[in-house]
């Protein structure tokens, strides 16, 4: 009975050491500005929310994409049109998320983008103005506020 009432503390210590060092990260810290919140892993889900640069989030679980080879981000403001009368409907900032849709020529792609109104918009751009995403993390996050989703990894820091 005593050897169990000595070992009691030791073990107790051991396992909550234990468990704090396979918690890589508990809290991160948001490296741009108006980054979107996401209900899905993925730039074509629902947006929830943004978050502002230096802000700190709670990390709850990280997603590694087996391929999301058809998503990229934007080098430069960049103009989209209706698909069939080529008729301008909105611009996007440098920095956002589009679809890739195809390739057209050795340097050239086809991308889309559907905005808050539902329309959706084309353009044709060089490669070298696009950040292909494939196969990059993203974390689920908790926000100060309480806004829960999923973040692009390329804007979030871990804190360790």
């Amino acid at each position: 009975m005593r050897l169990i009432q000595f070992f009691y503390p030791l073990i107790f210590l051991f396992v909550l050491i234990s468990s704090s060092a396979f918690s890589q990260y508990s809290s991160a810290r948001i490296t741009g500005s108006n980054i979107n919140v996401r209900s899905e892993h993925s730039t074509t889900s629902v947006r929830k929310g943004s978050l502002q640069l230096n802000e700190i989030v709670e990390i709850l679980d990280v997603y590694y994409p087996s391929g999301n080879n058809n998503e990229a981000l934007i080098r430069s403001k960049t103009n989209f049109y209706s698909e069939y009368n080529n008729t301008f409907m909105f611009s996007l900032d440098a920095g956002k998320a589009v679809t890739v849709i195809r390739n057209i020529s050795e340097d050239t792609y086809r991308i889309s983008f559907k905005n808050r109104n539902g329309g959706v918009g084309y353009a044709s751009i060089s490669s070298s103005l696009l950040e292909f995403i494939n196969g990059e993390k993203w974390y689920l996050i908790k926000s100060s506020k309480s806004l829960v989703g999923w973040v692009f990894g390329k804007y979030v820091d871990e804190i360790y």
